[in-house]
């Protein structure tokens, strides 16, 4: 009975201690289960930094094709007669902007017909100034802006509106 008890505890240690984990263990060295864990936490992380990376080419691929697309309009516009310089028109002042870009949608002899006009633009949404030129015009200039994306867009959403001028054009105040 002693050996067959024997026998079976040496069995079970040698069963035990047999694996390469236990002796790292008990030397203190790094055993599978750390390793594969210290191995998920890697992946991880560069998983991470991959989608960071994607993220940022993304970014920047969009950025430069809305700078295109700006310079695409922009081009289009100023080959269509759509976009003005503020110095080339005499009777603006360059201080009458104060914004980079705007929409030119009227100019009126009557200060009731641009106002009327404002009351509209403004009813849909967009932000409107009158301004008086020199030769005593009501020119009224619809959302002033800075961005070149932004006054595209304006000018486009102006183009749909019912009301929303025909020969309107964009302003750029250098």
């Amino acid at each position: 009975m002693n050996k067959t008890l024997l026998l079976i505890s040496a069995f079970l240690t040698l069963f035990l201690v047999s694996s390469c984990d236990f002796f790292r263990h008990m030397a203190g060295r790094p055993d599978s289960a750390w390793i594969n864990a210290k191995k998920a936490r890697i992946e991880l992380a560069q998983q991470r930094r991959d989608s960071v990376e994607r993220a940022r080419r993304d970014s920047a691929a969009m950025a430069a094709k809305a700078a295109a697309d700006s310079v695409q309009v922009l081009d289009s516009l100023r080959k269509a007669g759509k976009l003005r310089l503020a110095s080339a028109v005499r009777s603006i002042p360059k201080s009458w902007l104060n914004a980079r870009w705007g929409v030119v949608v009227g100019a009126f002899g009557d200060d009731k017909n641009a106002g009327r006009l404002v009351s509209k633009y403004e009813a849909a949404g967009f932000k409107c100034r009158v301004h008086k030129t020199r030769s005593g015009l009501n020119i009224v200039l619809v959302a002033p802006c800075n961005n070149v994306a932004d006054v595209i867009k304006a000018y486009r959403d102006i183009k749909k509106l019912p009301f929303g001028a025909k020969e309107c054009w964009v302003i750029l105040n250098e």
